[in-house]
């Protein structure tokens, strides 16, 4: 059941490319410190700042059970778009000073 729910939110952070909140997801990492990420020329610029997240969630429940479960974004660290690749996707430049995988969820810092 704990696979399920991680193929779910892992499908629903890699196909949205949600425009309207800046947020997206690491869609292919490059090395250990770039990536391409879904945020393309309409949700960032050259030189925007972006978080990386990562759910922690806690507690016991499911999709089948009503448990006492919660969730957070932590925030693993920072980076900063240094191409636009396209409409859909930009290049984000990291210091290296944590690890991030494919399907990170990433936001444009406010």
């Amino acid at each position: 059941m704990k696979k399920l729910l991680i193929l779910l939110l892992g499908a629903t952070f890699l196909t949205s490319c949600a425009h309207k909140m800046m947020r997206g997801t690491v869609a292919m990492k490059t090395d250990n410190k770039t990536a391409h990420v879904c945020l393309g020329e309409n949700d960032v610029k050259v030189g925007d700042s972006v978080e990386f997240y990562q759910n922690v969630c806690a507690g016991i429940g499911g999709i089948d059970d009503a448990g006492d479960s919660t969730c957070e974004l932590k925030i693993l660290g920072n980076g900063t778009v240094k191409k636009i690749l396209n409409n859909h996707y930009s290049e984000v430049e990291t210091n290296g000073s944590f690890k991030f995988r494919e399907g990170t969820l990433v936001q444009k810092k406010n």
